[in-house]
């Protein structure tokens, strides 16, 4: 009996030593304002194209993704919640709809050839932001209206 308490005992402080501090660095949360707006090319809105804002200082970027309309709404630390405020170099890309599979269950496409493909097609400089020549600069107020019309 008392070796069993023993090995009771042992088995708690070997559960405890676990607890307290998660290892590894913790993320961090970013404080943000909101931002949205409307993406265009060369007037027609587009549709499933993801925005990314990465901050010139090396903050965590912030990214919407359009509906048909070519509305989106910034996120950082979760969809939505805006953008960090300050300088932004710009990246647009085409991520197609939203997966109808139920979560976990996503099928995978193998050939490219039968990936979605864009209603509009955009310049493919515009998915890097180091040659998309596109800049933000998002205000402290945030920019609840912005409009992104790309015409090259």
């Amino acid at each position: 009996m008392r070796s069993h308490l023993w090995v009771v005992v042992l088995l708690i402080l070997v559960g405890l030593s676990g607890c307290g501090k998660a290892p590894g660095p913790k993320a961090v949360i970013e404080k943000v304002v909101p931002v949205a707006g409307t993406l265009t090319y060369k007037g027609q809105p587009l549709e499933y194209f993801q925005v990314a804002f990465l901050p010139v200082d090396g903050r965590r970027p912030a990214t919407g993704v359009t509906d048909a309309a070519g509305k989106f709404k910034m996120g950082t630390n979760k969809a939505g919640d805006g953008a960090p405020p300050g300088a932004s170099k710009v990246a647009i890309v085409f991520v197609g709809p939203p997966s109808t599979d139920p979560p976990g269950q996503e099928k995978m496409i193998e050939d490219p050839a039968l990936l979605p493909q864009p209603k509009v097609k955009i310049p493919e400089k515009y998915g890097n932001p180091e040659t998309s020549g596109l800049t933000q600069d998002i205000p402290k107020s945030g920019l609840p209206d912005l409009k992104i019309d790309l015409v090259e």
